[in-house]
C-alpha cells in the first residue's frame, strides 16, 4: 500500500528522540519545586517513554502487569536520569533505541524482591559461538551491554536493582512521586525512611506545558490526523456506515504513519452500532490518531448533499464561535473564560443555536491535564493557559431536531502573546 509520509522529516523526530526525552526537563523541575518533591520514580510504559524515550516492548505484549523498567528523575536540574531494566530488555530492546543520551543505569537479571543486594558476578548471558561474524545487530547489543553498567550496578533481581538505584539517585530518603503499586511495595518492604505521593496528577502537570521536542512530535501527529479525517469525509456516501468511515479512518492515518484512536460520527462513538449515512443528513466527524504516542484531535462538519436550513445555521455557529474563542486564546485565560467568550460571541451575533465550548489539553492522551481531586475521581480544573500549551476546544452544538449533528475543533499552540494552529486550519464545512 502506498504511503504517505515523509521520511526524511520522520528521520529528524527520530533522531531527536535518540538525542533526548520528550519531557520538558525545565517545567518538570519547577513542578517538582512547587510539589516540594526531590524526585520522582515511573513504571508506566507511558511516563516511560515521556521520561525517558523509551517504549518498553514488554507493554505491547504484557499488559497490566507490573513495570520491568524504571525511570528516575531528580530535581537537580544538572543530573542524568536513572534507569533500571533487566539485561534482557537492555540488551533486547533498548540497545535497538540507538539512544546518545546520558543515563545513570542499574541492571537486574530476573523479576523478583529477595533482598539480595549482592552484586551480580560478571556472567555472559549472551554467549559469542564465534561459529560466524557478529551481525550488526548483535555488535550493537554487545556493545552496549558491555560497556554502559559497571558490575557494582548489576543485581540479581528488580526489586535490589531498584532500590540501589533510588539510592544512588539521592531519593532514598525525601519526597519522591511514584506512579505505580510496585514501586510503593518495594520501598515499603526495605523500609524507606522518606514519602511517597501519587504521581498521575503531578506527570498530567508536567505534561500540559510541551517542550520543543514535544511541539514537533505534536505538529507530525496533527498534520497526518487531519489529512486522516478529510480523507474520510471524501469517503462519505449516501448509505455508508459508520463503521465503515472509522475503518477508513484508521487506514488513512497508517497510510501517514499514525495509529488510529477512535473516531466519533455524527455523535455516535459506539463501535457497535449499524447507524448509515443518509442523503440530507448533516453530521460530523471528529477523528484522534497518535505518532509516537503524541495525539492529534480534528473534528469537521459534513453536509451530505442539502442540509436542512437548521443544521446550516447550527454548523456556522459553531464555526463562528470557535473563530471567537480562537482569536483570544493567550496566556493568562482560563478554562473558564474561554468557554464563556465562545457562547458570549454566539450570543452577540444572534445565534439561538447552544454550542458547547470544552477546551482541554491534548498530548500523551486525547485529554492530557491534571484535574481537582474529588473523592478519588478527577474533576475538571479551571487551567489557566500558558505559552508552549497545546489544546483543543471543543465546540459541538448540543441541539436535536435539526437535520443532524455539527462540530469543529483544532489544535492550538499557546505562543507569548497569543495562540496559533499547529496544522492547516482549511474549511470548517466539508460538503458532499
Amino acid at each position: 500500500m502506498e504511503t504517505l509520509t515523509d521520511p526524511a522529516a520522520d528521520a529528524v523526530l527520530t533522531d531527536w528522540l535518540r538525542r533526548e526525552a520528550p519531557m520538558n526537563m525545565a517545567r518538570a523541575c519547577q513542578v517538582m519545586d512547587e510539589q516540594e518533591l526531590d524526585g520522582i520514580v515511573l513504571g508506566d510504559p507511558l511516563n516511560l517513554f515521556h521520561a525517558l524515550g523509551y517504549w518498553p516492548q514488554m507493554a505491547n505484549t504484557k499488559g497490566g502487569q507490573p513495570p520491568t523498567s524504571f525511570a528516575l528523575l531528580t530535581r537537580d536540574r544538572g543530573r542524568a536520569a536513572g534507569f533500571v531494566t533487566s539485561r534482557f530488555l537492555y540488551y533486547y530492546t533498548y540497545a535497538d533505541g540507538q539512544f546518545s543520551q546520558a543515563l545513570e543505569t542499574w541492571l537486574y537479571t530476573e523479576n523478583g524482591d529477595a533482598g539480595d543486594f549482592a552484586p551480580l558476578p560478571d556472567i555472559d548471558y549472551f554467549p559469542d559461538r564465534a561459529a560466524a561474524p557478529l551481525t550488526e545487530v548483535e555488535r550493537r547489543r554487545r556493545t552496549l551491554l558491555d560497556g554502559a553498567v559497571p558490575s557494582q550496578r548489576s543485581f540479581r533481581d528488580a526489586g535490589a536493582a531498584l532500590v540501589q538505584a533510588l539510592k544512588g539517585m539521592g531519593l532514598w530518603r525525601g519526597r519522591i512521586a511514584f506512579d505505580h503499586p510496585v514501586i510503593a511495595a518495594v520501598c515499603a518492604r526495605h523500609e524507606r525512611p522518606g514519602t511517597l505521593v501519587p504521581a498521575d496528577n503531578i506527570l498530567r502537570a508536567i505534561r500540559i506545558v510541551k517542550s520543543p521536542l514535544e511541539i514537533a512530535l505534536m505538529r507530525r501527529a496533527s498534520a497526518a490526523n487531519v489529512a486522516a479525517v478529510g480523507a474520510v469525509g471524501a469517503s462519505v456516501r449516501q448509505g455508508a456506515s459508520y463503521a465503515d468511515l472509522r475503518h477508513v479512518f484508521d487506514v488513512e492515518a497508517a497510510r501517514r504513519g499514525n495509529r488510529g484512536v477512535f473516531m466519533t460520527v455524527d455523535r455516535v462513538s459506539s463501535p457497535l452500532s449499524d447507524d448509515r449515512i443518509c442523503d440530507g443528513q448533516t453530521l460530523f466527524i471528529d477523528g484522534v490518531s497518535h505518532y509516537s504516542h503524541y495525539h492529534g484531535d480534528y473534528a469537521r462538519t459534513v453536509f451530505v448533499g442539502d442540509p436542512t436550513r437548521e443544521a446550516r445555521r447550527a454548523a456556522e455557529a459553531a464555526a463562528f464561535g470557535w473563530n471567537a474563542v480562537r482569536d483570544v486564546l493567550r496566556p493568562g485565560l482560563r478554562y473558564s473564560e474561554i468557554a464563556a467568550i465562545g457562547a458570549a460571541a454566539v450570543r452577540k451575533a444572534g445565534y439561538s443555536e447552544i454550542v458547547g465550548f470544552g477546551p482541554h489539553s491534548v498530548g500523551l492522551m486525547h485529554t492530557d491535564e491534571p484535574g481537582e481531586d474529588a473523592g478519588g475521581f478527577y474533576r475538571k480544573a479551571d487551567l489557566v493557559l500558558a505559552e508552549n500549551m497545546i489544546v483543543s476546544v471543543d465546540c459541538p452544538v448540543m441541539d436535536t431536531g435539526i437535520g443532524g449533528s455539527a462540530h469543529i475543533e483544532d489544535l492550538m499552540l499557546i505562543t507569548a502573546d497569543g495562540a496559533e494552529p499547529i496544522h492547516d486550519i482549511g474549511q470548517g464545512v466539508m460538503t458532499i
